[in-house]
Parts: C-alpha cells; sequence; structure tokens
C-alpha cells in the first residue's frame, strides 16, 4: 500500500538565523521566516493531505498555523517529532561547538523516529501526510525510510518541503 509524506521543516527561527543551538526549546520564528511560511501556504493549499502531524514545540507550530491558514485542518501534535535534545549546548553557539554525551544522537533519534513511523504504518497507510518537524529529525526520518545512510540523504532547509513515497 502505498504512503506519502510531505515533510516540511519549520521557518526560520530568529536562533536559526543567530547561529544558536535551539534543541527541543520553543524557538521563535524570524520575520523571514514567517515569510517562509506564508509563500509555502499556496504550495501545500496545492496538497492533497490526509492528516498533518506537527510538532509540539512552537516554531513548528507557528510555521503551521502560518502555512494551514484559512483552512479547517487542525494538525496533530506530537512529542515524537521534536527536534534533537541538545542538552548542555541549548542556547549556545553552534560554530566551534563539540557534541558531548548530553547530546541526543543519531541512533537514540532514530528510535522516535522509527516509533513514529510503525504509527504511520499502523494508522495512516495508504494516506497521505503532511509532517511538520525539525531539520536534524526530519534527516534521520528520511533516511530511515529510504533505507539509507543519513550522509547519503541531504539536509533539509527551513521551510523546505519533501515529497515521500514508500509501501506500507
Amino acid at each position: 500500500m502505498q504512503t506519502t509524506l510531505y515533510l516540511l521543516r519549520h521557518g526560520e527561527t530568529i536562533e536559526n538565523a543567530n547561529g544558536i543551538f535551539q534543541g527541543q526549546t520553543p524557538g521563535h520564528l524570524s520575520e523571514k521566516g514567517k515569510k517562509q511560511a506564508a509563500a509555502m501556504r499556496s504550495k501545500v493549499a496545492r496538497l492533497h493531505f490526509d492528516a498533518v502531524l506537527c510538532s509540539d514545540l512552537q516554531r513548528c507550530k507557528d510555521t503551521a498555523g502560518i502555512v494551514l491558514a484559512g483552512t479547517d485542518t487542525t494538525p496533530l501534535y506530537t512529542t515524537l517529532l521534536r527536534e534533537r535534545y541538545m542538552g548542555n549546548l541549548v542556547g549556545k553557539p553552534i560554530a566551534g561547538a563539540l557534541l558531548d554525551d548530553s547530546v541526543e544522537n543519531a541512533e537514540q533519534v532514530g528510535l522516535r523516529a522509527r516509533q513514529l513511523l510503525r504509527i504511520i504504518q499502523e494508522k495512516y497507510a495508504g494516506k497521505s501526510l503532511l509532517i511538520i518537524s525539525h531539520g536534524y529529525f526530519l534527516h534521520i526520518f528520511q533516511a530511515i525510510i529510504e533505507n539509507k545512510q543519513i550522509d547519503e540523504v541531504n539536509s533539509i532547509g527551513n521551510c523546505e518541503i519533501r515529497k515521500i513515497n514508500f509501501s506500507c
């Protein structure tokens, strides 16, 4: 059974623009991020999807609110779609940072991604979903779905959307 996923990363945040680790903090859409989401609205309006799954972090909620404005679609919020936990690095500059044991690693993020994939296979097989989440999570999620190594999948930019078809 063919399932279609539209993976959408949230709009640019003030923290993205300033090169600051956000992890699982709410984040604040920048003016550019709000414009990106508004521009994405017309693209998303042309898509067919049966449900929207969205990270419960504020930057994704805000993006969803802008992208879905004027529709009767209500996203389902889930912690499974949260960005990777950045531990001691939250609020610190990305440049020159060294990851430590406090940071959620790819394997740990992959566990959440696989759990989400199982839910999609059980509840949404054969459906079309819009998934609004974060860069690192979506990178891992796409690699798992496509059965690829992380370095074989391109990172997803702010307010970029990708379509993935897979068999359940």
